[in-house]
């Protein structure tokens, strides 16, 4: 079993790490929610608006604004416990990413999120895994290619996550944990789902051999 997990915390978007002195965010963000801009394009331009020395002060804005969503530790053991290989796939960037997995463990999940560039005078994003010829692109760090890349033949596919960037990856499961935004895409094309608020919610379905997760999943 596959287990792709998103949303591991409560996390503030792209678009609140650039409020640090990054005026001219609001257009792009408009841009990217009415489509005129992929979310790629939106985050690049993002952190283009934001001198590189400033860096320290954006890390350490991520770093304190990031809050591990409820049941977290618990949840790592119960996939290490029933042998499921989980990974997080994040949109997200090391310096936040990688510190706070790492508070619960520092082999037993794979991650996968991206790196801020300081050479130049702005910003720059590295993604560090870019679509591959299977998706229409756009996506920043490709979700769907992470799991092309690593899934093999005859694996299960659970997705936890919350917004639209998870979407395309949810196409791809088996099984989806969503909510915010991608509730209601799953809800809309009825792939197989629950709702979640907290990681005990998600080690519940685990825990109910008889309850629709089991259902979907072999």
């Amino acid at each position: 079993m596959r287990f792709r997990r998103h949303d591991f915390s409560t996390r503030h978007d792209h678009s609140d790490y650039g409020a640090i002195r990054a005026e001219g965010k609001l257009p792009i963000i408009d841009a990217v929610k009415a489509g005129r801009q992929t979310v790629k394009e939106g985050v690049e331009a993002m952190f283009e608006l934001i001198p590189s020395n400033h860096y320290d002060e954006v890390a350490r804005y991520a770093q304190e604004h990031t809050q591990v969503r409820r049941g977290f530790p618990q949840f790592i053991h119960t996939c290490v416990q029933l042998g499921w290989k989980l990974s997080v796939v994040s949109g997200g960037f090391d310096f936040f990413v990688m510190p706070v997995i790492h508070k619960f463990s520092t082999d037993a999940v794979d991650i996968y999120c991206n790196h801020l560039d300081t050479s130049g005078p702005r910003l720059r994003v590295q993604w560090s895994h870019p679509c591959d010829q299977a998706c229409e692109g756009g996506c920043g760090l490709c979700k769907p290619s992470v799991i092309r890349q690593r899934v093999h033949s005859g694996d299960g596919v659970i997705v936890i996550g919350d917004g639209v960037t998870d979407f395309k990856a949810a196409k791809m499961a088996d099984f989806v944990f969503a909510r915010a935004q991608l509730l209601k895409l799953v809800e809309e094309r009825r792939i197989p789902h629950l709702p979640f608020a907290t990681f005990d919610d998600i080690i519940a379905a685990i825990d109910d051999k008889e309850g629709p997760l089991h259902a979907h999943i072999q």
